[in-house]
């Protein structure tokens, strides 16, 4: 029986997180929903998982059930939330020792847990998943790794890195690439060729112009892809069901990311669009 293009189906809400299924397998990236205001966050007060907000974006999302939840690394805005989501909605997390950490601290029991490495692949009914350890955009605020159970609420900067990771979607009727973290290991994915890139932009309006053209080949042009959707680049301090807006100005430059996204595009021929909170995409129909 041929499987329809139109079955495979993703959703962004917000950050780098992205919900993708076919109607059999659902597979989640991070799952950032807390959102906890970034004034709160820069003056270290202890921040914890919004079970409110979490079980609404859920259910916004038509989020119902998972097989996988894949974590891009393990700061505060990608990870906080995810081991209360698999609690909800079952799946096993995936991620570094850094993740796995955090789970721990949430009680998620060490069955509903894997850790990750650099090439592994794992098989979700017609997906399969590819992952690719990288690197975090530069400026990383709270490097290193997350070594004993992660128990919230916590200070921002307990979220320390751990490993960062890019996660290829392999399906019979095609092929996406999520890049969270806006930075690259060059010649990583020479050879890709995908249907749809989720491009992290975060920070990249505040890097040199070398670093944005080398970060555009490492990226689109080694994966050549059909359609760019770019994430990571929203206010992430704002709840979910408000407007996105851009990171604030002293944090990032996002007029003039959005002004070489533009030029980039009008050059390559690749279009780029911003995909809205909630909004569902068919991107290999």
């Amino acid at each position: 029986m041929a499987v329809e293009a139109a079955s495979v189906r993703s959703t962004f809400l917000g950050t780098s997180s992205v919900h993708v299924t076919d109607g059999v397998s659902g597979i989640l990236i991070d799952g950032f929903f807390t959102r906890p205001s970034l004034l709160r966050v820069a003056l270290g007060r202890p921040i914890a998982p919004d079970l409110g907000r979490i079980s609404d974006a859920l259910s916004r999302g038509g989020i119902e059930h998972l097989d996988a939840l894949f974590v891009a690394h393990s700061h505060l805005d990608h990870v906080m939330d995810s081991p209360e989501i698999v609690k909800r909605v079952g799946g096993v997390l995936y991620g570094s020792e850094s993740t796995v950490n955090v789970g721990r601290g949430a009680d998620l029991g060490e069955q509903s847990m894997t850790r990750i490495s650099d090439g592994d692949k794992y098989a979700f009914g017609d997906f399969t998943v590819r992952v690719f350890e990288g690197a975090h955009s530069p400026g990383d605020r709270f490097p290193g790794t997350i070594d004993e159970p992660l128990v919230p609420p916590a200070k921002a900067s307990a979220y320390r890195t751990g490993g960062c990771y890019s996660f290829l979607f392999e399906h019979p009727t095609g092929t996406m690439l999520v890049h969270p973290s806006a930075n690259f290991v060059p010649n990583k994915f020479e050879g890709l060729d995908v249907d749809l890139l989720y491009l992290g932009i975060g920070a990249l309006g505040a890097q040199s112009a070398q670093f944005q053209n080398d970060y555009w080949h490492h990226t689109v042009e080694a994966t050549r892809p059909d359609l760019i959707i770019p994430v990571h680049w929203d206010h992430f301090g704002r709840p979910l069901n408000k407007k996105l807006r851009p990171m604030p100005r002293a944090l990032d430059n996002f007029a003039k990311t959005k002004e070489l996204l533009d030029r980039k595009s009008a050059e390559s021929g690749i279009p780029v669009r911003f995909q809205k909170p909630y909004e569902t995409i068919t991107p290999f129909s």
